[in-house]
């Protein structure tokens, strides 16, 4: 993935131009991929403090192992 230095050091006009099309392109593919197992959406740090204490109280109240420890139930 090209950095900003490089567009910045490019020449200007279609070079510049290519290069920040090219950038843009691999923000949006980079962006499109949040969101899958794993990710937790939050837009502030509240939301997340939330957003994971819901996640931790439903595999607690189910008592679903956390992920990497298989064979034993949380408490």
């Amino acid at each position: 993935m090209l950095s900003l230095d490089d567009i910045v050091a490019a020449a200007a006009g279609d070079e510049r131009d290519a290069l920040r099309r090219a950038m843009a392109e691999d923000l949006e593919t980079a962006a499109a991929r949040r969101g899958g197992p794993g990710f937790v959406g939050a837009s502030t740090p509240a939301d997340l403090a939330r957003a994971l204490g819901r996640e931790r109280r439903a595999r607690l109240s189910t008592g679903t192992p956390r992920r990497g420890d298989p064979g034993r139930r949380q408490a």
